[in-house]
C-alpha cells in the first residue's frame, strides 16, 4: 500500500511511519499545499491527513483532494489523524470528503487496524 502522511509535526509523520514501515510504502508531506500537489502527480492509496497545519489545513486539502480525484475518476482514502477531538472539526472533514477520523494520541495498533480497514 502506497500512503502519503500530510503532518507539519515530524514526531507524527516518524510515529505513523514506524507503526506502518513493515507493509507500506510511506510518503510524506508537512502541510496541506504540499499535499494536494503530491496528489495531483501520484496515486495513493490511502491519505493519512492532520487537520491543523500551515498554509493550508487538512480540511481544505481534503476538498481539493476530492476535486482531484473527481476529476481522475478515482476516490483516494483520507483518514484524518488529528488532535482535534471537536464535533464541528470532525463534521466538515467528513463533509468535505473524509473517510474516517482518528483522534490522536493512539496507540500504534490501532492506527494499523484503520489502515487495514482501508487496505481492503
Amino acid at each position: 500500500m502506497k500512503i502519503l502522511v500530510v503532518d507539519d509535526n515530524p514526531i507524527n509523520q516518524k510515529f505513523v511511519q514506524l507503526s506502518l514501515r513493515n507493509s507500506h510504502v510511506i510518503e510524506t508531506a508537512n502541510d496541506g499545499e504540499e499535499a494536494v500537489m503530491k496528489a495531483t502527480s501520484n496515486n495513493y492509496d490511502l491519505i493519512i491527513m492532520d487537520l491543523w497545519m500551515p498554509i493550508m489545513d487538512g480540511a481544505e486539502a481534503t476538498l481539493r483532494i476530492r476535486q482531484l480525484d473527481r476529476q481522475h475518476n478515482r476516490q483516494t482514502p483520507i483518514l484524518v489523524f488529528t488532535t482535534s477531538n471537536m464535533e464541528n472539526d470532525r463534521n466538515r472533514c467528513l463533509e468535505y470528503g473524509a473517510n474516517g477520523y482518528l483522534v490522536k494520541p493512539v496507540r500504534a495498533a490501532t492506527l494499523m487496524e484503520k489502515v487495514a480497514y482501508f487496505s481492503r
